[in-house]
């Protein structure tokens, strides 16, 4: 990279050269890699696990996507997990400054070299050296250096369109900028590793690696020094009206203050903001991840009803719980100013009680509140999933009860749920209304014995009536932060089963060797291509079962009982039986989506303990039941390849359009407007029955994966259909499970 080159990116002509010098001992070589992912964590604060670090071998780093799964298990064995980045080419600059801490793959040279970005300061990244101490460079040459590859293969030929234009010297930098960026500008570039916290740590570490609590205070300091301003400028300007003499200085100086108000509102304004959209990100990915921690029967006993429940409550608690806690903490301030200005007013002490003992009032109401909003919630509930749960069974209904029952029960469960209603409402209004309004009564009758007394004078009179009014705020504030929160503690009861679920898992293992749970014959087959599966002579086996045994909870009869097998590399192997016989089970076992209650099963020699559930997935592809499988609302070719790589490179998208037209999905790509970017799913382009079946078959292929476990994936095909899509996954997979009906 040249200077010219740096100075397009907005580096100074004196940083560009010695950025250049500097990158080359920033670098990390890759027999320290784990090492670098080690010293990155520690300075992010991410804590990793005190273990050794791991090295990677010869083999992980032959390919990109050997280098980036070793990268990815060396980080969660470490304790944190690391999020591959791509950027445009023209946005990299931008990447580089908002990833920290990550990992920077520098292509390009003989060895693979790599940077260790610790931070930023302005347009500047901080890069951790190999003695753990950081140097400041700036994110151009960074970019630079990340891009050269890519850009020394299309420079010769800009230079000399660039020499035949007649550009001049002074000139030939920028010029040869813009023709980059307009040449390789939607060009993406990975090779960038983002470090972070795994969504099932500790949520403690996750909220202080966050910064949650930093903000959290600062918005508590900002709070109290705006309404000790507020406090003052009364103070100072009601002071001089109640005398009757109004000072010029006063004036000035309670402007003055309100003018530092201002900022301080907006902080505070900034700081609720930042925190509430923080905590609403790490919430949101926790219960992501414990949703898809659950186990499959977990889920499929829990009905769409239940699940749609917790889908509504999930959204309430981050609705609801930020706000409600700002809005709580910010009245209990209120309060305690409300509580000092009253002191100081006509009633003095008494009237300060009074207010505690009002706000003690509201705490017992909002306790009646949580529990009759618990008793409307399960109401609620209850009839959501009976509603869907009688929706997904319509067809069943109808067939199956009598006409007579189809409503049964409905009405009860309506008056119920209105009986809730009517409760929670009251409830409502007592928070919300009556009690604000309450208190302005009761805080009237509590200055009668001082007014009736004729002591006190104006000011302190003044004083009394400015505390009453701030205390009616705060109180109204607190009502309604304090009726979120108890919204947000009742959600919580319902979302804490994903919460808690993301945290499942042991240690994860080392990271081992990439053709680890591989057959030598798959080596073979990557080199000579998936047309040769039948050509291989080695015969080695891939899945070993020994007496697996698996009983579906709340069920007396297991499902599967003392299974063993073995199936080779190369196999070709029909499993059938009868409905209910334990088949579909037993190809869970075999993909990894269960895990056996007894026996032992080996892939390649390794168990799911060593390999690691992920892994063993990416080896193992299945196909379940139709049922269990799903399009999801995106792009044809989202729902392709979704279980290999996204976002998608050509080859993937190329290798995807060739197995859709060996199934016979062509015709449907020709009809679709947008061919594989055509939206699918609930709200998009409507398949069959038919084009669904292939469409799972086609995700289960193109993961490349050393097994391949089709259940009842050929039952909706007609014969011809059929024929031509066995000869397609015949001709594709390596090792192939087929499980049918006789």
């Amino acid at each position: 990279m040249t200077a010219d080159a740096l100075r397009g990116w907005g580096a100074r002509p004196d940083e560009a050269v010695g950025a250049l010098g500097a990158l080359g001992a920033l670098e990390w070589p890759a027999e320290r890699l784990g090492d670098a992912l080690e010293a990155l964590a520690l300075h992010g604060g991410l804590r990793p696990r005190a273990v050794a670090a791991p090295i990677p071998t010869a083999g992980h780093l032959r390919s990109a996507d050997a280098l980036g799964a070793w990268i990815e298990q060396a980080a969660g064995y470490l304790g944190v997990e690391a999020e591959p980045i791509a950027a445009r080419y023209d946005e990299i600059d931008a990447a580089l400054l908002g990833v920290a801490p990550a990992l920077v793959w520098l292509r390009g040279g003989e060895a693979p070299r790599f940077l260790a970005v610790a931070g930023r300061r302005g347009r500047d990244v901080l890069v951790l050296r190999a003695d753990r101490s950081t140097a400041r460079v700036p994110v151009a040459a960074i970019a630079g250096r990340v891009s050269r590859p890519l850009e020394a293969q299309v420079l010769p030929e800009i230079d000399r369109v660039l020499a035949r234009a007649g550009v001049r010297p002074r000139r030939l930098g920028r010029a040869r900028r813009a023709l980059l960026r307009e040449r390789l500008g939607p060009v993406i570039l990975d090779g960038i590793w983002s470090l972070r916290l795994p969504p099932g740590a500790s949520f403690r570490r996750q909220v202080a690696a966050a910064r949650i609590p930093r903000r959290l205070l600062g918005l508590l300091v900002a709070h109290g020094a705006a309404y000790t301003l507020w406090i003052l400028v009364w103070m100072t300007v009601g002071r001089s009206i109640l005398d009757d003499h109004l000072d010029e200085g006063w004036l000035v100086a309670g402007a003055l203050l309100l003018a530092t108000v201002v900022p301080l509102r907006q902080l505070m304004a900034w700081l609720s903001g930042v925190a509430a959209i923080d905590s609403s990100a790490l919430i949101k990915q926790r219960l992501l991840a414990g949703a898809l921690a659950l186990d499959a029967e977990e889920v499929r006993s829990e009905g769409a009803g239940r699940f749609l429940g917790r889908v509504i409550e999930s959204e309430a608690i981050e609705a609801l719980a930020m706000g409600g806690g700002v809005a709580a903490v910010a009245s209990a301030f209120e309060l305690a100013a409300a509580a000092v200005v009253l002191a100081q007013g006509a009633a003095g002490a008494t009237h300060a009680l009074l207010l505690v003992a009002w706000a003690a009032l509201v705490l017992a109401l909002c306790a009646r509140f949580y529990r009759r909003r618990a008793r409307w919630t399960a109401a609620r509930l209850a009839m959501t999933h009976d509603l869907i749960e009688r929706l997904v069974g319509h067809r069943t209904r109808l067939a199956q009860e009598r006409h007579g029952r189809w409503h049964h029960g409905e009405d009860e469960a309506l008056a119920q749920y209105l009986l809730r209603s009517r409760e929670l409402d009251r409830s409502q209004i007592e928070m919300g209304a009556l009690m604000p309004r309450g208190w302005l009564i009761a805080s009237i009758v509590g200055l009668l014995p001082p007014f009736l007394a004729g002591s006190g004078s104006t000011a302190a009179y003044a004083v009394a009536l400015g505390g009453v009014l701030l205390a009616s705020r705060s109180l109204q504030g607190l009502s309604a932060g304090l009726s979120s929160l108890a919204s947000a503690a009742i959600a919580w009861e319902q979302v804490s089963t994903l919460f808690q679920a993301a945290s499942r898992g042991g240690t994860p293992p080392p990271p081992l060797p990439p053709d680890a749970g591989r057959s030598p014959a798959s080596a073979a087959e990557v080199a000579a291509g998936p047309d040769s599966a039948g050509d291989v002579e080695v015969r080695a086996p891939v899945l070993e079962a020994h007496e697996l045994s698996f009983r579906h909870k709340g069920r007396a009869r297991p499902a599967v009982t003392d299974v063993s097998l073995r199936i080779a590399a190369g196999d070709r192997v029909l499993l059938e039986g009868p409905s209910g016989g334990g088949k579909s089970t037993l190809s869970a076992l075999l993909s990894g989506l269960r895990a056996p209650d007894a026996g032992l099963l080996l892939l390649n020699g390794l168990d799911r303990h060593m390999l690691g559930a992920a892994a063993w997935r990416r080896r193992v592809a299945a196909a379940p039941q139709f049922h269990e499988n799903h399009v999801l609302a995106g792009t044809f070719a989202y729902n392709l390849l979704m279980g290999r790589r996204w976002p998608p490179r050509p080859v993937d998208l190329a290798e995807a359009e060739e197995l859709c037209h060996e199934l016979g999905l062509g015709e449907l790509l020709e009809r679709m407007p947008g061919g594989l970017e055509q939206l699918v799913g609930e709200t998009g382009w409507q398949l069959s029955h038919g084009e669904r079946s292939r469409l799972y078959i086609a995700r289960a292929l193109l993961q490349g994966a050393e097994v391949v476990v089709l259940d009842e994936s050929f039952a909706a095909l007609d014969p011809e259909t059929l024929e031509r899509a066995l000869r397609c996954v015949l001709r594709r997979a390596r090792t192939l499970v087929v499980i049918a009906h006789p």
